[in-house]
């Protein structure tokens, strides 16, 4: 990995997260029946894929990076979410956003759109021996390229299911990896697991 193809992202990550806790809100149903979303707002509040809020007292209001497969994919997603999602489409709008996937990278015309360094989507792939999900992409990022404390909301590793899906696609990931992942960084001190 050069240099050229982290700095500008640890920058800027460097410059939103603002000495703050990070909250790295995932999707998963579970986190619905908490009340926790007072606690993820006071972080940096980084959301993942389609995940717009449907229950503000779970899943908090805010967001401030939003780590995201691919723009098709977001947009298939958005297209097939639930209504009260549909309707809040402009939500990730102001966020700064990081395309995590490796692949369709060419159709972006956005120049200042972010993108995860593909060195580290190499390494990550080859410590959990399948495919990274997009909240193990961001995790890791965010270890890599930042000094944050990270709070993970809304991760039970597929025990339950996206809250904004009817039908589960579990993808071609290593959930027991991904959660050995985060379980490693629990005992190192960097990350707490909420919910």
């Amino acid at each position: 990995m050069t240099a050229d193809n982290v700095s500008p992202l640890r920058n800027d990550l460097t410059r939103i997260i603002s000495g703050r806790p990070v909250s790295l809100v995932g999707n998963a149903a579970s986190l619905l029946t908490s009340r926790l979303g007072t606690q993820i707002d006071q972080g940096c509040v980084v959301r993942l894929n389609s995940g717009i809020p449907i229950s503000p007292a779970a899943q908090g209001r805010r967001v401030d990076i939003h780590c995201f497969s691919t723009r098709s994919s977001l947009a298939m997603n958005l297209k097939k979410a639930k209504w009260r999602v549909r309707l809040k489409r402009g939500y990730f709008n102001k966020a700064f956003s990081v395309w995590m996937s490796g692949s369709e990278r060419e159709t972006c015309d956005d120049p200042q759109q972010a993108f995860y360094p593909l060195a580290l989507l190499h390494e990550l792939t080859n410590r959990l021996g399948a495919e990274p999900s997009v909240g193990a992409k961001t995790l890791h990022m965010l270890i890599e390229l930042t000094d944050a404390h990270i709070l993970m909301f809304g991760f039970d590793f597929k025990q339950s299911t996206s809250f904004y899906r009817r039908k589960e696609n579990r993808g071609p990931h290593d959930w027991a990896a991904e959660q050995d992942y985060a379980l490693s960084l629990h005992k190192k001190g960097r990350v707490s697991l909420i919910a």
